[in-house]
């Protein structure tokens, strides 16, 4: 009997084994119906030799900028598009409207049409810019320029309404730019030293309105000055990013107590290197969010010290 059902047992094994190796899987090639586009990759670079910041502190500056750019295969002998255009996308990241620098494509511009060669290089003044969106450049401008692809009649957006951007899956590869950002600020290198004014500030028992702050410009990124409701007030300095006008402070002892509170001890400041504490020339203001402590407590949240140049 174990026999036969061993013999049983071999049998249907054997069968299950010749079943299967008979089956063979072949799909055969995609439908007719289906189609297929390779999408080149295409990077957009910013040139060695280009401005980087369109200075808008008045005409003769912002006359000087000379914006370079290349676009070219990101893989060298892969197949190109058909042709691309050349397009600009407009955004503003002004720290008072939009701190976080949200990008929106709603505003996007045709630079250049029908290019079929690639690499290709490319120059763009101030005045093109301004000619493009019908409107003078003011600090803050983001000018974003990247191209639309074309494979055969059909397009890929740079800069899409909705959706992504045909370049954005390529973003963190090594040497791949998805578009040449040339941002508009309001640059002096002398304006953070000089004679200002308080406008406001929120800290309670701090600065009072029109007072009277002296600030020492220590260098080109590098400014200094005293805070008036401390004892033995000590001036701090502070540091300022002269690519993005941004200002901070690591935790600075800025005297040795409150003069409306002697027993909060060793105040200290700092200052975040946030879009919201900044340096804007054009405007004549020092925006600065302030964190402050003692050895006995941290107040809660920042208080903004906001300045103006005399």
């Amino acid at each position: 009997m174990k026999i036969r059902k061993i013999n049983i047992l071999l049998s249907v094994f054997l069968g299950a084994t010749i079943a299967f190796a008979g089956c063979k899987k072949d799909d055969g090639a995609a439908p007719s119906r289906v189609t297929i586009t390779e999408v080149p990759t295409v990077t957009t670079n910013i040139d060695a030799t280009s401005s980087t910041i369109i200075n808008v502190l008045n005409s003769t500056t912002s006359a000087t900028f000379s914006g370079k750019f290349s676009v070219s295969n990101y893989f060298p002998g892969a197949t190109p598009p058909t042709k691309v255009d050349i397009v600009v996308r407009k955004n503003n990241f002004h720290p008072d409207t939009n701190p976080n620098g949200v990008v929106n494509n709603s505003n996007v511009k045709l630079f250049k049409s029908g290019v079929t060669s690639l690499p290709a290089n490319f120059t763009v003044t101030a005045a093109e810019i301004a000619t493009l969106f019908g409107t003078a450049i003011k600090a803050y401008d983001n000018y974003d320029f990247a191209p639309d692809l074309y494979v055969g009649e059909k397009k890929y957006e740079g800069f899409p309404v909705t959706g992504l951007g045909v370049g954005t899956g390529h973003a963190g590869h090594p040497l791949y730019g998805e578009f040449a950002r040339f941002p508009a600020l309001c640059q002096d290198a002398n304006f953070h030293g000089g004679n200002f004014e308080v406008v406001s500030d929120a800290f309670p028992n701090g600065f009072t309105a029109g007072q009277p702050v002296t600030i020492t410009r220590v260098s080109a990124t590098t400014f200094k000055f005293a805070f008036a409701n401390v004892t033995s007030p000590i001036e701090v300095t502070f540091t300022l990013a002269t690519a993005t006008g941004r200002v901070s402070i690591a935790k600075t002892k800025i005297g040795n107590a409150f003069t409306w509170d002697p027993t909060q001890t060793n105040p200290n400041i700092t200052i975040s290197s946030a879009a919201t504490n900044y340096l804007e020339p054009c405007a004549g203001i020092i925006n600065l969010n302030i964190t402050y402590t003692t050895d006995q407590k941290l107040f809660p949240g920042t208080y903004l010290l906001k300045l103006r140049k005399l």
